[in-house]
């Protein structure tokens, strides 16, 4: 019988308070299957980089790639944070000093029509004479991904092909899915052939696993609070599993002390790499999450000046803190405009946006406690417009205008907004109309630019 290990992270999104401890967990572990003579793996599921840190965005992802070195990960797959929040130059150079292989079959690069050259669609390692394949897929997000110079194919049908290819090839299957449980799930219920996804987006917290069928499913929660850790026993006589299990492992123990002070040093870099003055105001810009504001209207201005739109339009959450006078830096913004989020552009009726209006003064809406679609901030705050206003009697909308004109419920305007509503179900009419999105710019490069056109 050879025991198998695989140690698993996922979603930490740059989170990396208990980086330390996991960091010790795995030396311990990794030094405690060695002395018993058993192989392992180390196995990060995608979603390690998030724009939100200043670490991960002063370094463009290549603290990030130090960290899982260091960490002696051996394989990763990408994420939607790694693969839409840069642009395919960034992250090729974010991968270049890596010394683990990526693997991520269902991304193309649009012009050669062939798979980024830093990573292998699956790869076949051999553990103590076991043969292991590991493929890698990501969530297709195309508007995204198309924008950015990439081809993202149905990561369903991309399996379809490679399972049968790679099961004749190995002894074990493991497939490493950054594209949540319902995917993950559908698929140990449909393929036959995949003895153990290791899963990741969703942020579910699975302590013992799943099983579904004779597959066993693991993900690891989010935010760095687990490590995951499988067991496969192989019976190498009779050539077939003897057993698989999954547990997780809760990140509070005492911090590896060179790991944590890593950390450190990496965001020091990280924040001296944004130190560029983009503006200087001479008093200080307000930022209100309920109540009209300077910060939050230069924002929706922004927006709709970007998108070439008739108004603009975005949630006063997105905005986190005041600006005082004087010198603003790129850290400055990053600090208060942390979201990796995109500017879009869309046509809706007159009837919509009076619709879009009511549903925005609504209490329950700007108070809506927002975890996910890029959003990093507390709640989603107030709708606020540039180039629309209205009046209010009884909390109710009246004296619509758009510029000097009355609104006209039939006729069709643009709006220069943010993609996190067309991801959602807070504003349906943005959901359901032609969008286009503006990549790979974020909310907090249009507000630099407005602010150094203001000040």
């Amino acid at each position: 019988m050879i025991t198998l290990h695989f140690l698993h992270t996922n979603d930490i999104h740059s989170h990396l308070d208990h980086w330390g401890s996991l960091v010790r967990y795995l030396k311990q572990e990794r030094s405690r299957i060695a002395e018993a003579g058993e192989p392992c793996l180390t196995l990060d599921l995608g979603d390690h980089m998030d724009r939100v840190n200043p670490m991960t965005e002063g370094l463009l992802g290549v603290g990030n790639v130090q960290l899982l070195n260091d960490a002696g990960y051996d394989y990763v797959t990408v994420g939607n944070n790694e693969g839409i929040t840069f642009t395919k130059e960034q992250l090729g150079n974010t991968y270049l000093m890596r010394h683990f292989k990526v693997i991520l079959a269902n991304l193309y690069d649009q012009e050669s029509g062939c798979r980024p050259e830093w990573c292998l669609p699956y790869t076949v390692e051999d553990m103590n004479g076991v043969k292991v394949g590991l493929i890698g897929l990501t969530a297709a997000f195309p508007h995204f991904y198309n924008q950015l110079g990439w081809t993202i194919r149905d990561p369903y049908a991309e399996l379809s092909c490679l399972v049968p290819r790679l099961r004749e090839q190995v002894d074990v299957l493991v497939l490493m899915s950054h594209v949540g449980l319902p995917f993950d799930e559908k698929v140990a219920e449909e393929m036959t052939g995949i003895d153990v996804i290791i899963g990741a987006h969703t942020h579910h917290v699975l302590e013992e696993g799943k099983w579904v069928g004779s597959t066993l499913i693991a993900q690891a929660g989010k935010y760095l609070r687990y490590a995951g850790h499988i067991v496969v026993d192989y019976d190498e006589q009779n050539r077939r599993i003897a057993y698989k299990g999954a547990t997780l492992i809760t990140l509070r123990a005492p911090s590896d002390h060179g790991a944590a002070t890593e950390v450190a040093a990496l965001t020091e870099r990280g924040i001296a790499n944004m130190q560029e003055v983009v503006a200087i105001p001479d008093h200080d810009l307000q930022a209100d999450w309920f109540h009209p504001s300077e910060l939050t209207d230069i924002m929706a201005d922004a927006l709709r000046l970007w998108c070439h739109a008739d108004i603009g339009m975005v949630n006063a959450g997105v905005i986190l803190d005041r600006i005082p006078k004087g010198p603003v830096t790129r850290y400055t913004i990053h600090r208060i405009c942390p979201h990796p989020i995109n500017p879009c552009r869309v046509k809706v009726t007159g009837s919509e946006i009076i619709d879009m209006i009511r549903i925005g003064l609504r209490k329950d809406f700007q108070t809506f406690e927002l975890k996910g679609f890029g959003f990093r901030g507390k709640m989603l705050g107030r709708l606020v417009f540039s180039n629309l206003t209205y009046d209010l009697e009884e909390d109710h909308p009246v004296n619509i205008h758009i510029g000097s004109e009355k609104i006209v419920t039939k006729k069709r305007y643009s709006i220069g907004t943010i993609d996190m509503f067309t991801l959602g179900s807070f504003l349906p009419p943005i959901v359901t109309a032609k969008q286009q999105f503006y990549l790979p710019e974020t909310l907090r490069d249009l507000l630099a630019w407005q602010l150094g056109e203001k000040y």
